[in-house]
């Protein structure tokens, strides 16, 4: 009788740990094929309301983005040194903001007076009506 329960704690111990180092690997992402899949690009439209030079983040006061979110002021990553670099707070810009998963950040940073002939400029460029 004494082997058997010695027998039955051990099954259930190995049993445990291979359920826990599963689950360990599910949890790190071990086994998960990783992504692929192309970052999408969405246009981005506002003016940079500071920086925080440490961490290459751009707050900025963006327009809604089609696609992808309503108009907010939020903390955007700025991965490229020189695009950071190419930012100014107060200054109006145009951008473009890449998703991938839950990771997004902005890059082709232009001044909105730099845009490219025949871009819309944002509404407070415009001209007033008449």
């Amino acid at each position: 009788m004494r082997k058997n329960t010695w027998l039955a704690i051990a099954l259930c111990l190995a049993l445990g740990l291979t359920a826990c180092a599963k689950k360990s690997e599910s949890a790190s992402g071990a086994n998960a094929a990783p992504d692929s899949s192309p970052a999408k690009e969405y246009a981005l439209k506002g003016e940079v309301i500071r920086l925080d030079p440490s961490l290459h983040i751009a707050v900025i006061k963006g327009e809604k983005i089609e696609g992808w979110m309503e108009a907010m002021t939020m903390e955007y990553p700025v991965k490229d040194v020189a695009e950071f670099q190419k930012l100014k707070a107060g200054e109006k810009i145009q951008a473009s903001v890449f998703v991938k998963g839950d990771d997004y950040w902005v890059s082709n940073v232009q001044e909105a007076s730099a845009a490219p002939a025949g871009a819309a400029p944002l509404p407070s460029d415009a001209p007033p009506a008449k």
